[in-house]
Order: structure tokens, then sequence, then C-alpha cells
């Protein structure tokens, strides 16, 4: 029987913190892929047999992409269907948070808060359950790389650098030593 799940690459990173008592220890993390633009996620969506035309299924994920922010940025979450529901929240300036209300006293809300961002969570309905542990079930998952940060010259600037190892390759070189 063919496996319909769809592939979700996980890579390994591995905890170099000498303080840290998880140092040495190899943490999962998703291998992200290209970003796949606004037109390309229209086309596909046109593959699965809609007769709408990918300008109309663009222009209508393009009209909500200008319409989201203009409802979070008046604090209006947005639920877009079974997926999940998009809401701000606010991200407090080092030493903002305040200890008594008196020291509202000539304060604007930008002199606490230092970011809004924006929030998804997924839908969680039984019908509609996208949370974490139910999605993931509907991922087939396999190991790929080994992540590695180093710091490299460039231009004689230090620079960090990620690059990734496949994990067969890491296997094989640990067999070797």
């Amino acid at each position: 029987m063919a496996n319909d799940k769809l592939t979700l690459g996980i890579n390994l990173r591995q905890n170099k913190n000498e303080q840290s008592s998880a140092f040495g220890k190899y943490y999962p993390e998703v291998d992200l892929q290209k970003t796949l633009s606004l037109r390309a996620f229209a086309e596909h969506m046109t593959k699965h047999g809609h007769y709408y035309p990918r300008t109309v299924v663009e222009g209508v994920l393009d009209q909500i992409a200008e319409c989201l922010p203009e409802f979070l940025a008046r604090g209006v979450p947005v639920k877009l269907g079974s997926l999940g529901i998009f809401y701000p929240t606010a991200e407090v300036e080092k030493n903002g948070a305040l200890t008594d209300i008196a020291q509202l006293e000539g304060l604007n809300p930008s002199d606490i808060v230092k970011a809004i961002h924006i929030r998804f969570m997924p839908d969680n309905t039984k019908l509609d359950n996208l949370s974490g542990p139910v999605f993931k079930e509907a991922c087939s998952m396999e190991f790929r790389n080994i992540v590695e940060a180093k710091v490299v010259m460039v231009n004689g600037k230090k620079r960090w650098v990620q690059t990734l190892k496949p994990i067969a390759t890491a296997k094989a070189e640990e067999k070797a030593e």
C-alpha cells in the first residue's frame, strides 16, 4: 500500500552550550524548504480540481494578505475557515512591565510595547484539528541533515554560516572514527 502522507524532513542540531545540561544532545528541527510564493500557491490550488483560474485564486489570496493586517492592527482576530485563527500579541520592552498602575501617568503604550506580533493558532476542533500532535499524524517524517553553525572569515569579517551535512554522511564519518 502506498503512503499518501506528505514527507516532512527533520534535521538535527547539536547543543554546543557547555553550560547547558543538554550539552552534546541533538534536537530535531524542521528542514524548511524554499518559501512558496503567492502565485505558486495559487497555481497549486487550481490543480485541486477547482474551476477558478489561477488569477482569480491569486487575487483572493492577495486580498486576504492585504486585509488581514488591517483587522489585526485593530485587535480583531481573524479565523480562516478550518485553518485556524490569526491574532495579534504584544511584546513588552525590557523592564517595561509596570509594577503599579500609577506608573501609567504620562506613558504612551509605545513606551512599554516593544513589538506587536502576528500569531497563528491552528484549528483544534474535532472536525478540523490541526493542532501539533494531530497534524504530526498527517506527516511522514524522515531524518535528513545535521545542522552545523560555524564562524568563517568573509572579506576579513567573521560571519556565522550554517551548513547541512546529510545524516548518512554523518553516520559514515562517525563509523570511520
